[in-house]
């Protein structure tokens, strides 16, 4: 007689983060009037893009780190424009097709170090984009956002009653609409 052979497996099927695939952050400085304001820089005309790496990404909630040697860390809310799917030179016309989703951003910044880069006239790479420097949120379905230059934004940290920071997206200078 043949004996039976019970195979069992304890697989756990964990969800990969949306963000897991993600390769870099593509931000616009200076996106609102009064921020620029506040940091006595130009409003700016076109937009200014910096870049954050894909270390910097981390689950809200997740604990995050501070920019080795850091002294002054600021932080700001922003709307993350999530794109669905690969895109190369579109065009304007053509780009909400490429939107899968927004999610919440907390933008990180050694701002000693920006400063620094600015006088130097270096980039900010290494103000803006250390390990753990941009928490994101669960992403919201492009589908399900009406309209992405109309949303209120509000930061709360740690179930602080009030938000630190708030805001919408109809303040911005370049909008996440084309």
């Amino acid at each position: 007689a043949l004996a039976g052979i019970a195979l069992t497996s304890s697989l756990r099927v964990r969800r990969m983060a949306w963000w897991s695939r993600t390769r870099v952050v593509y931000a616009i400085g200076r996106n609102y009037v009064a921020h620029a304001h506040e940091l006595n820089n130009p409003v700016p005309k076109a937009p200014f893009w910096f870049i954050k790496p894909a270390s910097s990404i981390i689950g809200s909630g997740t604990p995050h780190q501070l920019a080795p040697g850091a002294t002054d860390t600021h932080h700001e809310l922003e709307l993350g424009v999530v794109i669905g799917r690969r895109a190369t030179r579109v065009k304007a016309a053509d780009a909400m097709a490429h939107v899968g989703g927004y999610c919440l951003a907390l933008d990180m910044t050694d701002r000693g170090a920006q400063d620094a880069a600015k006088k130097a006239g270096k980039p900010w790479a290494a103000a803006k984009g250390w390990d753990t420097s941009c928490p994101v949120s669960e992403m919201v379905p492009a589908a399900a956002v009406a309209d992405p230059s109309s949303l209120d934004m509000w930061l709360r940290v740690n179930g602080e009653a009030a938000p630190r920071q708030s805001g919408s997206t109809g303040l911005m200078i370049f909008g996440a609409r084309l």
